[in-house]
Parts: structure tokens; sequence; C-alpha cells
């Protein structure tokens, strides 16, 4: 059952336990790595990245290897945050802008998993579609590109948007635990999405 913000004295911490259960049955099955192989994770437009530990976690459950999580993100205060935040882990938070990530070469390639949490592809779809297209670019031949969206009709724009960007639709979920918020129809990860290049 959907759980009100209002509820819940700490939502985020409940909203890392949906993220957890939403990354291991969607994306888990998926990933395909050796058994001690290293994870790289990208997370696009990450903010302060809430989310870090929980994506260093999971890749933590998916391989003996080493897990390197990269986020990047435009906003110089948000990746402040995320750097204090979270300087125990492994882990790099840059500013990007991740609508040129080719010009930038820091962040490597090849990422195993590269995530964009909740997109926001309907305020502005030509610049969401060239930030799609440079995560699709960083992801490796057997790599993952995740998304989560707030709302329905976003998701199905954006689904439709890394389509027609050569992607190929690996699995969508609606996820019945998200956390409603304040505007009608939002909701933290309503949905989830894993796409991977056409082969």
């Amino acid at each position: 059952m959907s759980q009100s913000f209002l509820d819940d004295p700490n939502p985020i911490a409940g909203d890392m336990a949906v993220l957890t259960n939403l990354l291991q049955g969607s994306v888990a099955p998926h990933l395909h790595l050796p058994p001690t192989g290293d994870l790289r994770v990208l997370n696009l437009a990450c903010g302060r990245c809430d989310e870090a530990e929980t994506l260093v976690k999971f890749g933590q459950s998916q391989t003996a290897g080493q897990v390197n999580l990269v986020g990047a993100d435009i906003r110089i205060r948000e990746i402040l945050q995320a750097r204090e935040n979270h300087a125990h882990l492994p882990a790099e938070f840059l500013l990007e802008d991740a609508t040129k990530l080719h010009l930038h070469k820091q962040m490597g390639e090849d990422f195993n998993m590269v995530l964009l949490r909740h997109q926001n592809y309907w305020h502005g779809p030509e610049l969401w579609k060239k930030i799609f297209e440079q995560g699709l670019s960083k992801v490796d031949e057997e790599g993952l590109l995740v998304i989560t969206s707030y709302f329905d009709k976003e998701h199905e724009l954006a689904l439709g948007a890394l389509q027609n960007l050569g992607a190929e639709l690996v699995t969508t979920t609606h996820n019945p635990l998200a956390r409603k918020l304040l505007t009608p129809g939002k909701h933290v990860d309503k949905h989830v999405a894993v796409f991977r290049r056409k082969r």
C-alpha cells in the first residue's frame, strides 16, 4: 500500500528500502558481471545523491570485486553536499553537464550501470533526450541504463524517447510501494525501467 509522506517520520530511509527492493527485483537479474569483476555505477543528475549508500550496497551484493560510484550533477551546491555526506563511500561526485559528458573524460567510460533517478523528461524533452543519449554512451556492452520516474505519463514519454534513441527496453515495473508526494499523481520512484544498448 502506498504511504503518505505525512505518515513517515524518516521518508528517505523508507524510500531507500523500497529502492533497494526495486534494484534487486528489476536490475539485478539483468546485470551480467564476472563473479569477481568490479562494478562501476554512474548516477547522472544525482543532486545530493541520497541514494549513494543504497547504490554502493546494491553493488556489493552483486560482486565480490570493487564497487565504484560516480555521481554527476550540474549544481555545485548539491555536489558539495554529496561529497560531504558520502565521504566514507567508494564514490566521487563531479560537477558535470550531463548533456556534454563526451567533453569531460575524467569520469571514464564503460559503466556497468547508469542511473537517472527521477528523470524530468516533460520539463525539457530535448534536454532530456541529450542526457539519455549521453547516458547510453557511457554504458558498456553488457551494461544497463536505469531510470525511475515520478509520474505515469512522464515515464511513458521517457520510455518512448529512449527507444527512439536505440535503447532496448529490458523491463519496466510499476512500484506499488511508491511514496505519495504533494503534487497529484507524483510518487517517489513510481516506476523503474531498465534498458541496454541494442545488440
